[in-house]
């Protein structure tokens, strides 16, 4: 825990370990990655029409923009793959790439079992762990190396996307801040950076609004908001802020303002190719729409009661009921074990004057001993 006499440090100390334990672990993460190696080995070893070509396989969403979300439940995590071939569209129908990449992955003894067709990618599920949606898609233009052509079934056209424009993209927007608040606190009180694993705050915001998304479903998923909706929303409405705190504050204030001042529904746009409406579902199901702004309704109240002097017990019943309890207590834990960390190092003290605890060497401190099993 950093800065406790700074109520705003404190609570951004705490969302950010909140998002930390929002991440996938290790091995989920390594498993993932195995899984990914081993279908874009198997692609390459096709002889009937993907090895003549140039191409790439690449993840893209959450985990190449860093703000994945441990499923909640039996939620299955997502794993987002690109099949990039670098030919002329012009030379294939869309039925062709989407038929040859279901044909290759159906010749394998495994894939064959787990795999499930979706309008615009092949699913495979690794049922209780993860599933990996791969898209197949051909470079739309020579001069831009990110821009796709995607196979769209429903319509039996190709659509133009932009996966790895749009991870460019709201990477560039969360790095637009060089030093965020905590990184301050830490140049300030002298604290080591590697006790600390930093992303930025709109990475962390992400996060967390999609961590409340999944609680505020929970018990009802059907007008669920989708994760693509959500991080676009954040990229767009993000100002810079360098608090975590701030950054979620920020996006849901001008979001809520947006949606007041507007006769008809908003829509969102991929940044990227302002063809493509996220949020064209809303016209068809407006029920989708109503349940997105109760959502970010209930978000806004909870936020603006964050911002009120409550006290430390009714803001951690705040954070819970947003973010589940669970979440916050590991937090807390994480923010205690910290401070032993420090308190062995013999590098944290009372403030003498104000009884906080800072960083010895500070004025008027005095140094905390180590805990004992005897209380001395």
């Amino acid at each position: 825990m950093i800065s406790l006499s700074d109520k705003k440090t404190q609570i951004d100390d705490i969302l950010d370990k909140m998002a930390e334990n929002l991440q996938l672990g290790d091995s989920r993460y390594d498993r993932m990655k195995q899984h990914y190696e081993a279908v874009k080995n198997w692609i390459e070893k096709d002889e009937k029409f993907f090895k003549p070509f140039a191409y790439e396989v690449y993840p893209h969403g959450s985990v190449r923009i860093l703000t994945t979300v441990k499923p909640i439940g039996k939620d299955e995590f997502d794993l987002d793959i690109a099949l990039h071939l670098k030919t002329s569209h012009i030379s294939h129908t869309p039925q062709k790439i989407y038929i040859e990449l279901k044909r290759r992955l159906m010749e394998h003894e495994k894939y064959k079992e787990i795999l499930e067709a979706k309008n615009r990618c092949l699913r495979l599920k690794y049922h209780g762990d993860f599933h990996m949606d791969i898209l197949p898609g051909i470079q739309e233009f020579d001069w831009d190396d990110d821009r796709l052509c995607i196979p769209d079934r429903s319509l039996g056209l190709w659509v133009s996307s932009n996966p790895r424009g749009y991870a460019k993209w709201f990477l560039d927007k969360a790095n637009s801040v060089k030093t965020s608040l905590l990184e301050k606190a830490l140049q300030a009180e002298n604290i080591p950076a590697d006790n600390f694993r930093y992303k930025k705050p709109l990475q962390r915001a992400v996060q967390l609004i999609k961590r409340y998304r999944d609680v505020y479903f929970q018990k009802d998923a059907t007008y669920k908001t989708s994760s693509i909706i959500l991080t676009t929303i954040a990229g767009q409405y993000y100002d810079g802020e360098d608090s975590i705190f701030d950054t979620v504050e920020g996006i849901v204030n001008r979001m809520s303002e947006n949606i007041q001042y507007l006769p008809d529904r908003i829509k969102i746009l991929n940044p990227v190719n302002q063809q493509e409406d996220f949020t064209d579902k809303w016209d068809k199901e407006p029920a989708f729409y109503e349940a997105f702004k109760n959502f970010l309704h209930h978000l806004y109240n909870e936020w603006q009661e964050l911002k009120k002097e409550h006290g430390v017990l009714q803001e951690g019943q705040i954070l819970k009921g947003l973010f589940g309890s669970d979440l916050f207590i590991n937090a807390q834990r994480s923010q205690v074990e910290q401070l032993e960390d420090f308190r062995r190092q013999k590098a944290i003290g009372i403030s003498r004057g104000s009884g906080n605890i800072v960083q010895v060497g500070t004025s008027s401190s005095t140094l905390i001993k180590n805990n004992t099993f005897y209380g001395y």
